[in-house]
C-alpha cells in the first residue's frame, strides 16, 4: 500500500453532494483493549468515565466508546503511511529494534502490531498511571511523534470563521488554555528536538479530510475513516473541557455539537486535520 503524498493540494470531489454514513460498517476498529488497573480507577461526570490523573488535568474519556475510536484513529495513521507504524527507520521492514517505548498507547494497539513484526524487540506500552519507571533513549536511537493538530483548516476558505466547526476549535483552543493544557505547534516539535541535539530531524506533513470531499481516491477514502474518527471525538473532547472551562451545561454542549458535526458532515467544506510524523535520532557517542 501507498503512502498519501505529504500536504499535498487537495481537489473536491464535485459529484459529493451528500455524503452517507453507511459507507463504512460499525466494525471499523479493532476490540483489542489493553488497559492497566490504574486507569480503571476513573470518575464519572457527563455520562462519561475519565481518568483521575491530577483529578481533571485530563479531559479526554477512558471508556470503551473513546477506546474504539483510538484504534479506528491508528487505522487513519497507517492508511496515511502507507500501512507502516510509522516514518522513522525502526518502523523499516527488516529493522533490528531493541527497545521500543509507545507513550500514550491507549488500548495498546499499537504496541501489539509492532510486537508482531518486530519479535526481537522489547515493546512497553505505557499511558496515565500514578507511577512509572523511567525510560531512555539509546544512543543511535529515533524517537518519533505522530501528532494531529489542534486546529482544523481550509485550502480554500470553503470553513469561515462563521461555520459551528471554527467556533468549536476556538472554543476548544480557549478551554484548554484555561484549564492548563496547551499544545506545542508542529514547527516548535522540531525546533525542540533540534535544541535538545537530535540529529537528522524530519518533518512531514499529512492532511486528513474531514469527510470524503477529496477527488482523490486516497483521501476520500482518509476523509470517510476521519468523519467516523472525529465526530465521534466530539463528545470526547468537548463535554468535560466546556463545562470545566466555560461553565456551559451538558445539554447546551451537545446541542452545540449538533451544528459542528454538520460542517463536519458538509462536503462543500473542504476541511481537513493536519497531520505530522517529526522524528530524529539521538546522537551516537
Amino acid at each position: 500500500m501507498l503512502s498519501v503524498d505529504a500536504d499535498p493540494i487537495l481537489q473536491p470531489d464535485e459529484q459529493v453532494l451528500e455524503y452517507a454514513e453507511s459507507s463504512i460498517g460499525t466494525d471499523a476498529a479493532s476490540s483489542t483493549t489493553s488497559i492497566s488497573s490504574s486507569i480503571l480507577n476513573y470518575r464519572h461526570e457527563n455520562g462519561r468515565t475519565y481518568h483521575r490523573y491530577k483529578d481533571g488535568k485530563y479531559h479526554l474519556p477512558n471508556d470503551q466508546v473513546e477506546n474504539e475510536r483510538l484504534d479506528l484513529q491508528h487505522h487513519l495513521f497507517l492508511l496515511t503511511f502507507g500501512d507502516k507504524l510509522g516514518l522513522a527507520p525502526p518502523n523499516d521492514p527488516g529493522a533490528k529494534v531493541g527497545r521500543v517505548l509507545d507513550v500514550g498507547t491507549g488500548t495498546g494497539i499499537w504496541a501489539i502490531d509492532y510486537a508482531d513484526e518486530h519479535p526481537e524487540a522489547e515493546v512497553i506500552g505505557v499511558d496515565l498511571s500514578p507511577i512509572q519507571p523511567a525510560f531512555n533513549l539509546q544512543p543511535g536511537g529515533y524517537a518519533e511523534f505522530q501528532e494531529i493538530g489542534g486546529i482544523i483548516v481550509s485550502d480554500d476558505g470553503t470553513l469561515t470563521p462563521d461555520h459551528a466547526l471554527s467556533k468549536w476549535c476556538s472554543l476548544l483552543g480557549e478551554a484548554f488554555t484555561k484549564l492548563g493544557c496547551t499544545s506545542i505547534e508542529f514547527g516548535k516539535i522540531k525546533a525542540i528536538m533540534q535544541e535538545v541535539g537530535f540529529d537528522d530531524v524530519v518533518d512531514k506533513r499529512f492532511k486528513w479530510p474531514t469527510n470524503p470531499w477529496p477527488r482523490d481516491k486516497k483521501y476520500k477514502e482518509l476523509g470517510t475513516w476521519n468523519y467516523h474518527n472525529s465526530s465521534n471525538a466530539l463528545e470526547s473532547l468537548t463535554l468535560a473541557s466546556f463545562t470545566r472551562a466555560h461553565g456551559w451545561s451538558r445539554d447546551e454542549v451537545i446541542r452545540f455539537l449538533v451544528d459542528v458535526r454538520k460542517d463536519l458532515h458538509n462536503p462543500s467544506v473542504h476541511a481537513y486535520n493536519p497531520i505530522c510524523s517529526i522524528y530524529g535520532k539521538k546522537p551516537d557517542i
